[in-house]
């Protein structure tokens, strides 16, 4: 059984007493179950955020605000081990997308979000990926290619678009001051690279501290429902246990993405403004779901994927309060495993129809049968591993 939720905020920063790992704030110690690179995937994202910090630190020292392309385009050509720099601090960028992606989808389907502190550590971990797919996307339109700054009218297109802009026009108007300001390249590159380096940047630093702080409080999913006696036998300590295999399957995962940024560099696509032909703008891959989705038809909106990936967030979001299922186990809880499996159907599909065809708006019936075949798809795949896991408890 697991715990139950804790809602009385309060009492997080009460001192606690515990077998290790279960509430105390200081650094904890690990099990040797826990020594599987599925339990690290928190310990890489800290990873990745470092190394984008310190890789970030280092690019915007030759990046010109009032020049864009031309500074990018140099820190490529003119910079020593510059070219390896911007691409690794690309690749790190994607590297920590998907482990997100990972990390959040790890924690669903096995119910992770279920204890007294966990739901709040959940919640948090939601916000975190939100910002995270929004400080990829700012430094995504930093470059000033065509992708980047046809990306960036989309986004003003969407915002006036949307309900804010069509219900709120000023707060519109003024939510699009805020990004591009007024419209000449040095200000929007101010005000994008400005919400990139300290005010994404820097609420991203703040959750991360307090979803750590969190785990810290709650220990390992899993771990600590163990008796006491047990936990003491199989508790290894922070020092150096802990630190020295955080910090070498660190080092490796760096040297993994060096390596990529090293055998495939970046390639600098053209600048916003060239002659161009036949060339179909493509979003990056994190974002090519998304993008595919304002193609969709049959929705009434010229924005229609907004509205499924506002709802995909919230129901994230609420995900501790809507499962009720008393078992931890991804076919213990089959209505909330039949959703995550839908996202993930839904996301693949989107990103390969996205890149087969761009730009191509489908009509209500297709759109509504690919949504009804996913949905069918992921009740009969949960159901039947259901019906099949019962009938081999039965005939044991």
């Amino acid at each position: 059984m697991t715990e139950k939720n804790e809602y009385d905020i309060s009492k997080i920063i009460s001192e606690e007493k515990g077998p290790p790992g279960s509430y105390s704030i200081s650094l904890r110690s690990i099990t040797r179950k826990e020594l599987r690179l599925d339990y690290w995937t928190g310990s890489f994202l800290l990873a990745a955020l470092l190394y984008l910090g310190f890789s970030g630190i280092l690019l915007f020292y030759y990046y010109q605000q009032g020049n864009p392309y031309n500074s990018t385009a140099g820190i490529i050509s003119g910079v020593y081990f510059g070219h390896i720099l911007l691409t690794s601090h690309l690749y790190m960028g994607y590297a920590m997308v998907a482990l997100l992606y990972v990390h959040m989808f790890r924690s669903y389907f096995t119910g992770a979000y279920k204890g007294r502190w966990r739901w709040l550590q959940w919640i948090l971990g939601v916000i975190l990926f939100v910002l995270v797919y929004i400080e990829a996307i700012l430094g995504y339109l930093l470059t000033q290619t065509y992708i980047s700054l046809s990306a960036l009218h989309v986004m003003e297109i969407l915002v006036e678009k949307s309900v804010i802009g069509r219900l709120l026009p000023g707060l519109a108007n003024f939510l699009v001051a805020f990004i591009v300001g007024n419209g000449t390249t040095a200000q929007t590159m101010a005000h994008l690279l400005s919400l990139h380096v300290a005010i994404i940047g820097g609420l991203i630093v703040l959750v991360t501290i307090l979803h750590f702080y969190l785990f810290e409080k709650s220990g390992p999913f899993g771990i600590k429902e163990k008796p006491e006696e047990i936990q003491k036998k199989e508790n290894l300590p922070w020092f150096p246990v802990n630190l020295l295999f955080t910090v070498f399957t660190s080092l490796i995962f760096v040297a993994i993405v060096l390596i990529f940024a090293a055998a495939f560099p970046q390639k600098l696509q053209l600048a916003y403004g060239s002659l161009q032909y036949g060339l179909t703008p493509f979003p990056d891959w994190y974002i090519m779901p998304v993008y595919k989705l304002m193609d969709l038809a049959g929705y009434g909106l010229t924005t229609g994927g907004v509205p499924l990936v506002t709802f995909f967030l919230i129901s994230l979001l609420f995900i501790p309060f809507i499962d009720k299922y008393k078992g931890t186990e991804a076919l213990d809880r089959p209505m909330i495993t039949v959703f995550g499996i839908f996202y993930l159907i839904a996301l693949f599909i989107m990103g390969l129809w996205g890149y087969s065809q761009p730009g191509l708006t489908q009509t209500r019936l297709l759109t509504m049968d690919m949504w009804w075949g996913i949905t069918l798809i992921a009740f009969a795949t949960v159901y039947a591993m259901r019906f099949a896991m019962q009938d081999l408890i039965k005939n044991e």
